[in-house]
């Protein structure tokens, strides 16, 4: 087996975990899982992002409507240049493999997950043009259930600017699952926290009393 970003031959040395806990064999390479940067407790509470206390992004939603919608969120890695040329490749370039290459991380983070576990949906138009949400492939990679109660209804919001994102009217509207008491909202990509807020907005909404959220990377 060879590493998925590299290429070179892999050494793969059975273990206990992988035969008895179905944890997922190494896609990578020493040197290329060397390459992300894990993020550390000590971030902001809300989305991890380095610094001591509340991010600029998180205060801004909390003193403008948001206040209290999430309880808590973390961020596993922070978008450095191993981590865009990974997301590039996964996300746009379609190499739908690469999200085996977290598997491990996501397994442990989740491992004993009470609340349920929704990824943030794609809009119709581009799940047609990517032919697949790489969220929800995340999470079958990593054998984590999950169910979904959004649908995507507003622009996408790629290509608009930190403040157009944070500008964005509505994202999200409830799609007739019945809505748990306790979610956490996964993402593949933190930028200034708008998809989370009005992901959490819709759903406290709905019912929901108790909201997290977990984000692979953060910008």
């Amino acid at each position: 087996m060879n590493c998925y970003l590299c290429d070179q031959a892999l050494r793969y040395v059975p273990s206990w975990r992988g035969i008895f806990l179905y944890e997922p064999p190494e896609v990578l390479c020493r040197d290329c899982r060397s390459g992300f940067l894990r993020l550390d407790a000590t971030g902001c509470r809300l989305c991890s992002k380095p610094g001591e206390g509340m991010c600029r992004d998180c205060l801004y939603w909390e003193a403008h409507g948001y206040q209290g919608l999430i309880e808590s969120g973390t961020s596993l890695y922070s978008y450095n240049e191993a981590m865009k040329n990974w997301f590039h490749q996964y996300k746009f370039l379609k190499d739908v493999v690469l999200a085996e290459v977290f598997a491990r991380d996501l397994m442990v983070v989740l491992a004993n997950e009470q609340a349920s576990v929704m990824p943030i949906p794609l809009h119709s138009g581009k799940l047609k043009e990517r032919s697949f949400s790489q969220v929800d492939q995340l999470l079958k990679a990593s054998k984590i259930p999950y169910v979904q109660l959004l649908e995507k209804c507003g622009d996408t919001l790629g290509e608009k600017t930190r403040q157009q994102r944070i500008e964005t009217q509505e994202l999200f509207r409830l799609n007739g699952n019945p809505v748990p008491n306790s979610i956490l909202l996964v993402d593949d990509l933190y930028t200034t926290g708008t998809t989370m807020r009005h992901a959490a907005k819709t759903l406290k909404a709905g019912g929901a009393q108790q909201i997290r959220i977990l984000t692979l990377i953060r910008a």
